[in-house]
């Protein structure tokens, strides 16, 4: 008898120990939305209006990397005249706005379109869209999208017969997720 108890402790000593257990841990993780951008400002948007030429054609000043943006979804950049200064009084729309993707981009350039000789809206107007990316800027390793802007400025002798001296038209960025 004393042999069978000793065989069933040991069969179920033996049925626990090869037992397994399981429990589950929760990883409570939350997505928020990330946004920000910034705008460089070039020394080659400072331009001068002297020649025929000039007035005539406008000049293009293209500013590298002008713009980054780190979105976890799509955006859009917009642009619009801030307050005008100066004794011409040159009108907003006499600046068209030319993006495209930038010169040490490293992000995500699928989905992005471009708007091309976007005019530039006067303040209190409507912004108007110059960047649309339907994606993330993220590729997995970058997380900015640059974008280089080239501004065809005074085409068409826009601005002869125009007061001379120094006025700058401000462009006012701003970007939202879709």
């Amino acid at each position: 008898m004393k042999k069978v108890l000793f065989l069933i402790a040991f069969v179920t000593v033996s049925i626990i120990s090869s037992s397994s257990f399981a429990q589950t841990a929760n990883v409570n993780i939350t997505l928020s939305d990330v946004l920000s951008f910034s705008v460089t400002q070039p020394g080659s948007l400072d331009v001068n209006f002297n020649t025929e030429e000039k007035y005539n054609n406008g000049i293009t000043s293209l500013a590298t990397d002008h713009i980054s943006v780190i979105s976890s979804r799509g955006y859009v950049v917009k642009a619009i005249a801030g307050t005008v200064t100066g004794i011409a009084a040159l009108a907003p729309g006499s600046v068209k706005l030319t993006p495209a993707i930038g010169a040490t981009n490293g992000g995500n350039a699928a989905g992005i379109t471009y708007g091309s000789s976007v005019t530039l809206p006067a303040a209190g107007g409507t912004a108007a869209t110059v960047i649309t990316a339907t994606n993330t800027s993220w590729n997995g390793a970058v997380s900015a999208n640059k974008f280089n802007v080239s501004y065809l400025i005074g085409a068409g002798g826009t601005y002869a017969g125009k007061a001379t001296g120094t006025n700058v038209i401000p462009v006012v960025y701003t970007v939202t997720q879709q």
